[in-house]
């Protein structure tokens, strides 16, 4: 079959025709598309979250008056015969104080609650660590727990009383941990976790030794103690016999130790650690510190 050349002048013209009506129709994709783009940039542009303020920012905000709270409180503990006048910058009206110098001193604070039951007051309930004197002279540590009234906004606050005792909250009873397997403290799984320690607390030997590739944990610098003796080691998991000396790479062992940390005086601090351990070539290392032990019954 012969093929029929089409002429120049004939070419061009349907060349000419096609780029019309394709342009007649990138027109309207274009005109039909805007409107529509438009739309999907207003809708993405209302999804996306306002930018957070900065925490710094955040903490002079009038629903945050605990620091106040807290330092008023210390204030309060603190005054004394010879020195009452420190209370006044929280509470104006003040207060003579009797008490002989020395006999409370405030050791720390922190806000366990803090409600505002209108607009602009607050009540903030405040938990303090005092050494109180005995009569021997000897001084002993006591909870104190304080409810504080205020009255402000970010620009400042007043103490609208002096601060009122209340009762702290209680303490519930002891809970069982989920360990039931002890440990030879000679074992592998013991001699891992002493080495970590070891090299955790004391600075002694190399922790990338016990510890997993990758685990995120570093040395305690400077060493917290000058030495470290482990106490006790139980498992949640139950091995056989000589089972924990020969694990399969990836087995995991979930521990808690209690270990005695001496420091340089000799005088001794008693340590509970709830730690995971994963084998990998025929040796146990620490892949992390858990941040809870794990509990009966969960």
């Amino acid at each position: 079959m012969t093929k029929q050349a089409i002429p120049d002048a004939r070419l061009e013209s349907i060349v000419h025709t096609a780029a019309r009506r394709i342009g007649r129709v990138l027109g309207w994709c274009v005109i039909i598309a805007s409107p529509l783009a438009v739309i999907v940039g207003l809708v993405v542009l209302r999804q996306s979250p306002p930018p957070e303020a900065p925490q710094s920012e955040r903490l002079i905000e009038a629903d945050e008056p605990q620091g106040w709270a807290e330092m008023y409180v210390r204030s309060w503990l603190s005054a004394n015969r010879d020195d009452s006048a420190g209370l006044e910058a929280f509470y104006p009206a003040g207060m003579k104080s009797t008490r002989a110098v020395g006999t409370q001193i405030p050791v720390d604070t922190s806000t366990l609650s803090v409600r505002s039951p209108r607009p602009g007051a607050w009540s903030v309930m405040v938990a303090t660590d005092i050494w109180v004197q005995q009569p021997d002279g000897k001084h002993r540590a006591k909870l104190v727990c304080a409810e504080v009234s205020l009255v402000g906004n970010g620009e400042g606050y007043v103490a609208t009383s002096l601060p009122t005792p209340v009762a702290c909250p209680h303490t519930l009873a002891a809970v069982e941990l989920d360990y039931p397997e002890t440990a030879e403290l000679n074992g592998p799984i013991g001699q891992s976790v002493h080495g970590f320690l070891l090299a955790y607390l004391v600075g002694r030997g190399e922790l990338n030794r016990y510890v997993a590739p990758g685990t995120n944990i570093g040395a305690i610098v400077p060493p917290l103690y000058a030495e470290a003796q482990l106490l006790e080691l139980r498992t949640h998991e139950p091995f056989e016999p000589g089972q924990a000396a020969r694990p399969l790479d990836g087995t995991e062992v979930h521990a808690t130790a209690r270990t005695w940390g001496y420091d340089g005086l000799g005088q001794v601090t008693t340590i509970d650690y709830a730690l995971t351990l994963v084998a990998r070539a025929g040796r146990w290392e620490v892949s992390r510190i858990d941040p809870v032990p794990l509990l009966a019954g969960e």
